[in-house]
């Protein structure tokens, strides 16, 4: 593929040092998890995994879909630093507001969630999660302004440099003082709350410039509402067969399915470190009308997305044993979970970065649609496949439902925007 666009060859030169930072983050985040699985033990991983991805789904719903808002907002209005700001303080404020609500509601019902899972060990790792649950909301949305405001280098620092690398010392730390169970999850919720305080440094300079809000609460509510569910669906869409599987199975097979997760999600290395670049810059150029131009521009983008992630996704389906020996002789029992999840992530890369063109194209309502209707039929299906076929009826729940979002998405990207994206 021979490209001309000099913005595209930019594109492409940022996304490539993006996927460098995300090949880091990838390379700790294993770390991470042989940490937890080998030293720690795969039942320990497998708690830690279940919390880990309830208080992700949690921030995500009361983040409020400011995140994305943030990005469409500061992209279509042309906001500058100083309103930029002036945005996301308003955000914060409403965000941490709600944020009390999952507070009190982890905290006071500790005990009746660990019953729900049959697991009183988890009682303790539900109490961290109800005083982190601000931090982890604070983190999201210094993330996503950054993206907004086309800050990548911070983006990708906070994204997957420090929290492994402060995660992963907490842990040694705490291993070394005889401390498991629920201190790998506290580990984890130390090292946001330290991040989260470094990043008000920087975005606020000690002080938040004076200046009105060019857009008022109720609009910045009215634009993030319709992301809100579609982003915390889309989330789920990934992480309901962990949830499904604590409530159905054992915290073994939670973390044997968990880490064959991981390794075939690798794929998506491409495709997210390509969408953070070009997704602040889909909505500057669908605000200018400009769809000749994102066009040419989604559709490059997603050539390069298959070309690089096919390669990487055919390696872990060959290779699955080998690479699941790594993390313990008894997680092989995912290896066929490995090869069902890769497949998904192919589609998923040939697809595109379908569900922020639709965000970033004022379609969110459409995306909001489309994830209910998947995320229901993903639920049914892991309901229905788990009880017979255990974590490989997960990764098929998976597969299909992931199918499913892509089809749709990209057909309502051709009926609204008048294009496929990848032809």
């Amino acid at each position: 593929m021979i490209i001309t666009n000099p913005h595209l060859k930019k594109l492409i030169s940022l996304s490539g040092v993006n996927f460098l930072f995300r090949i880091f983050g990838l390379g700790t985040s294993f770390f991470i998890v042989f940490l937890i699985s080998r030293i720690f033990g795969v039942s320990n991983y497998g708690n830690y995994s279940l919390v880990f991805t309830i208080s992700q789904a949690t921030a995500m719903l009361f983040a409020l879909g400011i995140p994305n808002a943030l990005i469409l907002i500061i992209g279509n209005k042309n906001l500058n630093l100083k309103e930029a700001k002036s945005l996301l303080f308003n955000g914060i404020k409403i965000a941490l507001l709600f944020s009390i609500i999952p507070l009190l509601l982890f905290y006071f019902n500790a005990v009746f969630l660990s019953k729900l899972y049959n697991n009183k060990e988890l009682v303790p790792f539900f109490k961290i999660v109800a005083f982190a649950i601000p931090f982890f909301i604070l983190h999201e949305l210094f993330l996503y302004y950054f993206i907004a405001i086309k800050n990548f280098k911070l983006y990708n620092l906070f994204m997957f440099v420090l929290p492994n690398l402060f995660l992963g010392l907490f842990l040694i730390l705490f291993y070394f003082l005889n401390k498991t169970d629920f201190y790998t999850y506290f580990a984890f919720a130390i090292s946001i709350f330290l991040i989260v305080l470094i990043e008000l440094v920087l975005v606020y300079e000690a002080k938040l410039p004076k200046i009105s809000s060019l857009i008022s609460t109720k609009t910045l509510i009215n634009t993030a509402s319709p992301m809100l569910f579609s982003g915390l669906l889309l989330y789920l869409l990934n992480w309901t067969d962990i949830i499904m599987l604590g409530l159905m199975t054992d915290e073994k097979q939670v973390g044997i399915y968990n880490i064959a997760y991981k390794i075939g999600t690798v794929g998506f290395l491409v495709i997210v470190s390509v969408s953070t670049i070009i997704t602040p810059k889909m909505a500057e150029l669908y605000s200018k009308g400009n769809i000749v131009k994102l066009k040419e521009t989604i559709q490059s983008a997603t050539k390069l997305i298959t070309i690089l992630s096919t390669p990487l996704v055919l390696g872990l389906i060959f290779f699955n044993k080998f690479i699941l020996s790594f993390f313990g002789a008894e997680v092989n029992a995912g290896s066929n979970t490995l090869i069902i999840i890769s497949l998904g992530v192919l589609f998923s890369a040939m697809a595109g970065n379908v569900d922020q063109i639709l965000n970033m194209t004022n379609n969110q309502k459409i995306l909001r649609n489309i994830t209910v209707f998947s995320f229901l039929v993903n639920v049914i299906l892991n309901y229905a496949l788990i009880p017979v076929y255990g974590i490989n009826g997960a990764a098929i729940a998976s597969f299909v439902s992931n199918v499913l979002i892509n089809l749709l998405c990209v057909y309502y990207i051709k009926k609204k925007l008048g294009f496929y994206t990848l032809f």
